[in-house]
């Protein structure tokens, strides 16, 4: 043994005499995956003059930040930004919408695992005609006090990505195919199916679920099961490629229980299909509405992402109802939110308070510079100012000469002209993970006692007295969610 042990360091001793003196070089190279994290120049665009009385009494707050005056640190700080959500339904009727938005830095970027090789779904694209949209001839009218700050904001959430209210409506009026939807919202990508979807689960928020089960839910809870067909599958096919960008878990939705069959119809129609680019999936954001066209991401985020860059969202500005929602702010309750957020303390200047810098391509605010003492993402600030959107135009109307501004707090007063509010829905964390199943009767016997909310008195049909005769044993035919 020992003469073995010998035998081997002399050959280790020749090997590395013969690599010493070998005159052929060993290099290893990398590939270059260096980002440039370069801000986007920014400009400024003039805001529609308000015409009528209005006019002499209401002063635009004018860009005058430049690219120039935004710190280094904040242009190339890769940073994490808070996201936002909407736990309500938000929109009419006729939508049944709720936002649900997340940045890209808030998502975990791990693609999910891989165990079949994709295959190209067939092509079904239109290129549907686009056109006889209504024009819009002018920004809404400010009515503001003296004292009183006027924020219009155009469209709902950060507008990167699909526009849910977009895509429903190319569907609607220029018979697009969820295809034409995605690759015109995603520009670059291709559409494969995974092979994926019949053997795993996706997590949302801490529950797990087959494919089809969590991916219904999810589309239900984001564009209820109203909208156009196509534009269904569109958000079916987003939502699974969101999921799969990130490792298969979507903690930062929401599921909606008990999807109707049109919603099940159209998930299983694109069941496993999802977005892809440069040979990983996509991160396909999405928002409730885009202000009449999306914003290039490194505008909105940090990141900048190829696929999510500015294209028109041709029916938002027309078909919205929250395009052109005016937020009225009294000078003093602003100054406290804005102080309470950032941690300042602002002049006696109310003009020189909020300073936007506006994307030239896309109209949406870039950064804020906030009494020059702070400057900020334009999304950063419409999250803390509690905004629709961070495309949004600022009006000051200046308190007489010499009238300072007083202490106290007030409720911002949002005018939404197109919107009606539709009561919220609530629904529990223990949502069931299956779909289409029928719910048993119960078992119990019945009670004579006065049910608990959501029921409120008075009674209407179908509850009618006396109230055991209500549950028969056809009861097993019906369903009732809440």
């Amino acid at each position: 043994m020992k003469s073995e042990n010998s035998f081997k360091k002399l050959t280790a001793v020749i090997a590395g005499i013969l690599l010493a003196g070998s005159t052929m070089p060993f290099t290893a190279e990398a590939e270059d995956t260096t980002v440039s994290t370069e801000s986007t120049s920014t400009g400024s665009t003039s805001v529609t003059t308000v015409s009528g009385e209005t006019e002499t009494t209401t002063s635009e707050i004018i860009p005058e930040v430049s690219a120039e005056d935004v710190p280094d640190k904040i242009i190339t700080e890769e940073k994490e930004t808070e996201w936002f959500k909407a736990e309500i339904d938000e929109y009419d009727d006729s939508l049944s919408l709720i936002s649900y938005e997340a940045s890209p830095e808030a998502g975990s970027g791990k693609s999910g695992k891989k165990s079949k090789d994709p295959t190209p779904v067939a092509l079904n694209v239109t290129g549907g005609y686009v056109g006889d949209i209504p024009w819009l001839e002018s920004d809404p009218v400010i009515e503001s006090r003296a004292g009183e700050f006027a924020i219009v904001t155009y469209g709902w959430g950060h507008g990167v990505g699909m526009s849910q209210n977009g895509a429903n409506f190319y569907a609607t009026y220029s018979g697009w195919t969820y295809q034409d939807i995605l690759f015109h919202y995603y520009p670059d990508t291709y559409l494969m199916n995974t092979g994926l979807a019949e053997e795993e689960e996706i997590v949302v928020n801490g529950v797990s679920g087959d494919v089809l089960s969590m991916v219904s839910q999810i589309v239900f809870n984001e564009v209820g099961g109203t909208m156009s067909y196509e534009a269904i599958k569109a958000q079916a096919v987003a939502v699974y490629s969101y999921c799969k960008y990130n490792g298969n878990n979507a903690n930062d939705l929401r599921c909606k229980p008990n999807p109707p069959q049109v919603v099940v119809d159209a998930v299983a129609e694109v069941l496993g299909q999802a977005l892809y680019y440069n040979g990983d999936y996509a991160l396909t954001m999405f928002s409730a509405s885009s202000g009449g066209i999306t914003a290039n991401c490194q505008e909105v985020f940090y990141s900048n992402l190829p696929y999510l860059r500015s294209v028109p969202s041709d029916y938002d500005a027309a078909f919205d109802p929250h395009y052109g929602t005016v937020t009225y702010v009294d000078d003093f309750q602003l100054r406290n939110m804005i102080e309470n957020a950032y941690g300042i303390k602002l002049s006696d200047n109310p003009q020189n308070w909020i300073k936007p810098s506006y994307s030239d391509s896309t109209g949406y605010v870039t950064y804020v510079n906030i009494d020059d003492q702070k400057t900020v993402k334009g999304y950063e600030f419409k999250l803390a100012m509690d905004l629709k959107s961070s495309k949004f135009n600022v009006f000051y109307t200046p308190r007489p000469d010499g009238e300072e501004i007083p202490d106290g707090s007030s409720a911002p007063v949002v005018v939404d002209p197109n919107y009606v509010q539709t009561p919220a829905v609530i629904y529990p964390n223990s949502y069931p993970t299956d779909i289409g199943t029928v719910t048993e009767p119960s078992t119990e016997e019945p009670t004579t006692e006065e049910p608990t909310e959501p029921y409120t008195e008075p009674w209407t049909e179908p509850y009618t007295e006396p109230w055991t005769d209500y549950y028969t044993d056809t009861w097993s035919d019906q369903s009732y969610y809440y």
